[in-house]
């Protein structure tokens, strides 16, 4: 049996972390959770055999990767409600480490990168919503409301015309149901479509004191257009399509990097972080650039460095929103020598894992 660790998500370490020990199922193959700690953060893991993912067919392999899959699911479902306010931050099903020392590395690695997303998805639940229509009733009614569309003598130019129009209509729906959706949301995610009579899948992120009004805004959206889509209605569930960590970067290259995008030297105090960030955000945003179609990316990528840049400077004991003496240093030295881990913490850390795991 070769044993590993599976990391299901990480959660915040600041306040009373959930009791796992009440998922009585426990994780893949009924493993007991456990926490692995490693400064205002944690992470929820559990032993798993990775050969029985090997299986002896194909058959085998898949059925046990959907049942590991549906545990996976299930265990941050549980963490999603357990955390309430402070949030919990999905890992990419199937990360694994070798040991708990490994787990920690992990932590200590991408920190800014998970306590970034960790405040950034506070208090916010996942919703998807998915579109399909009927097109062959969509395309009878673009003929009956323009009869001339299909009067061509050419039926090459009437499939071109009819297929035109309804590429048009499809927009039109698309339109329509995001504008009415992203005005409940803080942010939204682009799945591919399944199937050819799916014309919208799009995730949102919603704040949980929100969910009643973004599901006014579904049942509007989907009365509006109930004899012409179907709507699916998905969640809540953990914010799965808005996490993007970068595990190969560690803490120095992503602080770095941000640090470099938002144009900042590499001392700075807080004030100037702000500003620097505010200006760069008032001339990337889209409604200062309508004719660049990077400027929507453009603005989420300086918001993305701020977040990081955010997280670097909120490790610093001396970190004060008020004191605008505090100046910053982003070197290579000072960032590595922020995350070296002491003994004292490293029994913290191992006394606090204790007491939770099962």
């Amino acid at each position: 049996m070769t044993e590993k660790y599976f990391i299901y998500a990480t959660i915040d370490n600041q306040s009373t972390i959930p009791n796992i020990a009440e998922f009585q199922a426990g994780g893949i193959n009924s493993a007991p959770l456990e926490i692995v700690c490693y400064r205002d953060i944690a992470a929820v893991v559990s032993r798993v055999d990775v050969n029985a993912l090997l299986g002896t067919s194909s058959t085998e392999q898949e059925e046990t990767q959907q049942a590991y899959l549906l545990k996976y699911q299930q265990v941050n479902e549980f963490l999603l409600k357990k955390t309430g306010s402070s949030g919990m931050l999905p890992l990419k099903f199937g990360f694994t480490a070798t040991s708990r020392q490994d787990v920690e590395k992990v932590l200590e690695q991408a920190y800014v990168q998970l306590r970034a997303y960790l405040d950034k998805l506070q208090g916010t639940i996942e919703l998807i919503i998915q579109v399909t229509w009927d097109l062959p009733n969509i395309l009878q009614g673009i003929i009956k409301d323009s009869p001339e569309l299909a009067s061509a003598a050419d039926p090459v130019q009437t499939g071109r015309l009819l297929f035109e129009a309804a590429e048009i209509k499809k927009s039109s729906f698309v339109t329509a149901i995001h504008k009415q959706l992203v005005a409940c949301s803080k942010e939204y995610s682009d799945a591919p479509l399944k199937t050819e009579a799916m014309i919208f899948n799009r995730s949102y992120l919603v704040e949980k004191d929100h969910e009643a009004l973004f599901d006014e805004a579904v049942d509007l959206v989907a009365t509006e257009f109930e004899d012409r889509l179907r709507f699916r209605y998905i969640g809540p569930l953990p914010a799965y399509s808005f996490v993007n960590i970068e595990l190969n970067q560690g803490n120095f290259a992503m602080v770095d990097k941000s640090r470099q995008l938002l144009q900042l030297p590499e001392q700075a105090s807080w004030e100037t972080i702000k500003s620097t960030y505010r200006q760069l955000i008032l001339a990337l945003h889209p409604d200062k650039n309508p004719d660049n179609p990077q400027a929507a990316e453009n603005t989420k990528a300086v918001v993305a460095a701020y977040d990081i840049v955010k997280a670097y400077c909120q490790s610093q004991p001396d970190f004060s929103e008020q004191d605008k003496s505090i100046t910053f240093s982003f070197t290579q030295e000072a960032v590595e020598k922020t995350f070296i881990t002491d003994d004292k913490g490293a029994l913290l850390a191992r006394t606090t894992t204790s007491k939770y795991s099962a």
